[in-house]
């Protein structure tokens, strides 16, 4: 029976990693090896048996094939313009952010002890300040999109009707003191109003939505006639959010 050798699309999403791990950009020999260094142990020995011609394993002769269809598929640039390069595409590198996704997920997080908590918990009374927002403005600019997130374009419904969240671009609190009016609101959902609070998402002067962890473009932020947002506003969310770049060693 013939020794059973690892998928192709295994090969790509290996060839893809090293390829984005090193800036897009490799030679043929080098990508190869880095390959067989990372995944050799993973190789099955079909994978390490010689070709036909006995050249070369036949991962590395089946990794050359794959390397093909990934041109083919627009996910490198041609070898004729590449000269020995194996080079990604913008469609290549977002295959790769795709896979780093997953693999983020995929990491196993430590499993949580259940606190034991209290049957009657202790009461205290405290006295505290909070910024009064101005209900008719949230309430203006989520009826005026009605209730869609200006991200996503959701619009979540429950059993008392549509909800949406309003959030200021510049914060109302301390230390940012942001006004609490209509061009300093955005409707959003729950989940894109707490990436946008935490600086994940920024939004450009021209409405482009950013996602700062992947780069990638979440597209152009939604409008609607009667609500115009600030730029300013968004230009001082983005300077708070402003991504660190570690200089090159």
């Amino acid at each position: 029976m013939a020794a059973e050798l690892t998928a192709q699309q295994v090969l790509r999403t290996w060839l893809l990693t090293i390829l984005g791990e090193r800036g897009g950009s490799v030679p043929t020999a080098r990508a190869l090896t880095e390959m067989e260094r990372r995944y050799g142990k993973l190789l099955s020995e079909g994978d390490q048996s010689l070709t036909r011609r006995g050249d070369e394993s036949k991962w590395w002769n089946r990794t050359r094939f794959e390397r093909k269809d990934m041109e083919r598929a627009k996910l490198l640039v041609p070898a004729s313009e590449s000269r020995g390069v194996w080079t990604l595409t913008e469609a290549g590198w977002e295959e790769y952010r795709k896979i780093e996704r997953a693999e983020e997920v995929e990491v196993a997080l430590p499993v949580p002890i259940q606190p034991v908590g209290q049957e009657s918990p202790s009461r205290a009374e405290v006295t505290t300040q909070r910024v009064v927002r101005s209900t008719v403005v949230a309430d203006y600019v989520k009826q005026i999109h009605d209730y869609i997130c200006q991200i996503c374009g959701t619009r979540l419904i429950t059993p008392k009707g549509a909800y949406a969240e309003a959030a200021h671009i510049r914060a109302l609190g301390q230390p940012h003191f942001g006004p609490d009016v209509a061009a300093n609101v955005l409707c959003l959902c729950p989940n894109h109003h707490v990436l946008f609070d935490f600086g994940a998402l920024v939004i450009s002067d021209i409405l482009i939505v950013t996602d700062q962890r992947s780069g990638a473009s979440l597209g152009r932020l939604r409008e609607a006639p009667g609500h115009e947002m600030g730029r300013d506003f968004l230009t001082y969310h983005r300077m708070c959010n402003a991504r660190v770049v570690e200089p090159q060693v």
